[in-house]
């Protein structure tokens, strides 16, 4: 009982005035409290004006305490540092302020340490902390239920910035790849040549591969016979015009007879190119119609024709106008 009495009466002692040592103050508001009680700790600290400037009170000289005390105690809240006028007859010129909300969960007497500020220590606080005192009949409290809880829509854009901020990175990113590739730089090679021209194919090549193909379809067989001598009579006139300067592409058969004594196209080959292309007006016109040998006699006509005449040198003639 002697034992307990003396502590009691230091722990009174401790509550009732403040413990010194050195510059620093360092003080409870209570000594007796209940599960989850609070309890404010208080540090000031007396300097003067070369001392603070000399860093003796730097933030590497305050308690580096996270979560719970050197004591054990849970810490709820701190503030920051403080600063004020030094107290009127004080030797000191600046005092800083700091103070800890802290509880604690375990009954009995708890001992907070002596606590570092810099080179000085604190004396030890001792603390009796009581455990609720619960009625015999008492039960536990049923369930609550849920509470419903909606983020807003900046709550939200908060909780995921830094989604949001990747995402316009790869927007922008997608963005600026698509405009440099737009605007590369060309490699001289691939950049076409000024005056630089793709020669044609010559106008018999053209005209063979055509006539060729018509020839070896044989789709006068099928009911295409029209088709085929329109497109025949097509080929063959536009070879007359690239190989012998003949505007025959929009001309009549009967047209065609008479450019031709004018033109340099073989003499002998005269009658025949206007008996062939008078049978293909007789398909394509008038809605008559050709054994298959003929049909195939008139492309092997035509096809006999160009490769006889693909050799043949034709002065360029100067441009005219038709009337």
């Amino acid at each position: 009982m002697d034992v307990r009495k003396a502590l009691s009466t230091a722990s009174l002692c401790l509550a009732l005035g403040a413990v010194l040592h050195g510059q620093v103050e360092w003080r409870a508001d209570t000594t007796t409290l209940q599960w989850g009680d609070r309890m404010t700790l208080t540090a000031e600290w007396l300097l003067t004006i070369e001392e603070l400037a000399n860093g003796v009170a730097d933030s590497t000289a305050w308690p580096a305490w996270s979560d719970t005390t050197a004591g054990g105690f849970e810490i709820l809240s701190s503030s920051a540092i403080d600063t004020l006028a030094a107290p009127e007859g004080s030797f000191g010129d600046v005092l800083l302020r700091k103070e800890w909300v802290v509880t604690s969960w375990d009954s009995g007497w708890v001992v907070l340490p002596p606590v570092a500020f810099g080179d000085m220590a604190t004396e030890p606080i001792l603390v009796e902390v009581i455990a609720p005192q619960l009625d015999a009949d008492a039960t536990p409290s049923p369930p609550r239920s849920i509470v419903a809880f909606e983020w807003t829509l900046w709550e939200q854009f908060l909780r995921h910035k830094n989604e949001w901020a990747l995402l316009a990175l790869l927007l922008l990113a997608l963005v600026a790849g698509r405009w440099l590739w737009r605007h590369r730089p060309i490699p001289k090679h691939d950049q076409p040549c000024e005056g630089h021209i793709v020669p044609a194919r010559p106008a018999h090549e053209v005209a063979l591969e055509a006539l060729k193909s018509l020839l070896k379809e044989e789709r006068w067989t099928r009911g295409e016979a029209k088709e085929v001598q329109a497109q025949a009579s097509l080929v063959l006139r536009r070879y007359l015009e690239q190989q012998f300067g003949l505007k025959a592409a929009e001309r009549t058969t009967s047209e065609i007879q008479a450019m031709l004594g004018a033109s340099s196209v073989p003499m002998n080959w005269h009658q025949r190119l206007v008996r062939a292309l008078a049978q293909a007006d007789v398909v394509k016109f008038a809605k008559g119609d050709l054994p298959p040998l003929t049909h195939k006699a008139t492309l092997e006509s035509y096809i006999e024709f160009v490769e006889h005449t693909s050799n043949v040198n034709v002065e360029p003639s100067s441009p005219r106008h038709d009337v």
